[in-house]
């Protein structure tokens, strides 16, 4: 094949540009093309981090580019910003798919030159605070499900002695349950004892709660209860705890945005934040009015645990999503439309490791739960009807998606009229609905004999 001497070479986009491939024991450098002298290996110390933002700094480089790949580069990236490098983080999904011999040189090679091309997309970081506080909400979360967990276990310890609360309560975790379980492990038995911890709202009659809480007790059961009751008080505590912790920071962070200016004595600044400590908290709810300007809150269904998680995963950097549309599919709430040769291949939504997807899933899940009437329950209600509940609960998600976004970067309240649908509108949705059906089977007026009606009348 003749090779072809005429052709158009690609625009450099970005100039000082180095590539970086991240790995568990060493990080490979390549701030040009040639192996030998524009390479180099760095370990994963923080010295060495170190060493490798000055060795960047002194070859004038201003770019950075490299994968996630497990949480590796983490410690790497906040050096390099630090440092002040521009930093940018891409999936390894966009680095991979070309022929070359595979090594961590090569690799370092190619993304720096992908980088200077303008062609690796960037994946989403969230600002330094969402990045402080992610791992205190996420283990929040986990002690939370493992606290529930251990009221499982007591429930079926209970249900082994015939002790039936799950079916007394709905919820044995609610106050009337734990009422019971805490009398239980100081030793109260009497079933006529715990029928009056129910609370009076309690659908059963009394006479039946006092029978399914007759147990046949023996000792294995009092000790399988007391001890799963003894480390879910233990669990609640360290939640407590970390409630404190939260708090201290989202007291520092909004007292840091109202005074940015900072203290010059050490001492003097120690003592503010011995102060800031002992100061009286704010429910998280204020805490999300004052950092994102709106309150959130006044969604339905949107409580405290759904605002943390939306703090720690995207918080004040929802702009860096450049429409609602984008927000939603990043979150995993659009299909990912796959066509070829005229046929659609694949709808599947694309994924998203973050907890965030999964707590819109959940807070659309009680909304489609929802007796008191709003626009979201009707809207849930209206998709569940028409494709089933689970296409719902996405569809529900994606729709509070967008209310947040926009209610975030227009800056305006929470308007339930909004989203209520108007009948004329619908009206006019069904007939052109209608009118495509009856041009596409040649349905006319007199098939349906309207004016044959009208000639009886």
């Amino acid at each position: 094949m003749k090779k072809q001497d005429n052709y158009l070479a690609m625009p450099i986009v970005h100039q000082q540009v180095a590539g970086i491939d991240i790995g568990s024991q060493f990080h490979v450098v390549a701030i040009g093309d040639d192996p030998k002298q524009h390479v180099q290996q760095f370990g994963v110390s923080t010295k060495e981090l170190f060493r490798l933002a000055q060795w960047l700094t002194e070859h004038q480089v201003k770019h950075v580019a490299l994968e996630a790949t497990g949480g590796y580069e983490r410690a790497l990236v906040n050096v390099l910003q630090e440092v002040g490098f521009e930093v940018l983080v891409t999936s390894g999904a966009n680095t991979k798919n070309y022929r070359r011999f595979k090594s961590d040189t090569s690799d370092a090679i190619h993304i720096r030159t992908l980088h200077s091309l303008g062609l690796l997309p960037p994946i989403f970081l969230p600002d330094e605070f969402s990045t402080l506080i992610r791992p205190l909400v996420r283990l929040r979360k986990s002690l939370v499900e493992d606290a529930a967990d251990y009221i499982r276990r007591i429930q079926k310890a209970l249900r082994a002695g015939n002790v039936r609360l799950d079916t007394v309560l709905t919820d044995t975790n609610s106050v009337s349950g734990l009422r019971i379980i805490t009398a239980i492990c100081q030793g109260q038995e009497d079933p006529i004892k715990l029928a009056e911890l129910v609370d009076s709202k309690c659908k059963k009659k009394p006479a039946e709660i006092i029978e399914l809480l007759r147990g046949n007790w023996n000792g294995a059961m009092r000790f399988e209860v007391r001890s799963n009751y003894r480390l879910y008080l233990n669990l609640q505590a360290e939640i407590a705890e970390l409630d404190k912790e939260l708090d201290g920071h989202f007291t520092d962070h909004t007292k840091g945005l109202e005074q940015p200016q900072a203290v010059a004595d050490p001492t003097v600044g120690r003592q503010k934040l011995r102060q800031s400590r002992n100061t009286p908290r704010l429910p998280i709810e204020q805490y999300a009015h004052k950092l994102l300007g709106v309150d959130l809150s006044n969604i339905p269904g949107l409580g405290r645990d759904a605002l943390l998680t939306f703090m720690a995963e995207v918080g004040e950097s929802i702009t860096k999503f450049h429409s609602a549309k984008a927000f939603a599919k990043w979150l995993g709430f659009t299909p990912n439309n796959k066509a070829s040769g005229g046929k659609v291949l694949s709808k599947k939504t694309l994924k998203n490791k973050s907890t965030l997807p999964n707590t819109f899933r959940m807070v659309a899940n009680s909304l489609g739960n929802m007796k008191k009437p709003n626009p979201m329950t009707a809207f849930f209600q209206r998709i569940a009807y028409r494709a089933g509940r689970i296409k719902a609960i996405t569809a529900t998600a994606r729709k509070l998606a967008v209310v947040v976004y926009k209610m975030l970067t227009t800056g305006e309240a929470y308007d339930p009229g909004r989203l209520v649908r108007d009948m004329a509108q619908v009206k006019q949705q069904q007939i052109r609905q209608m009118k495509k059906k009856l041009v596409k089977f040649g349905i006319t007026s007199a098939d349906l004999g309207l004016f044959t009606n009208l000639k009886a009348a």
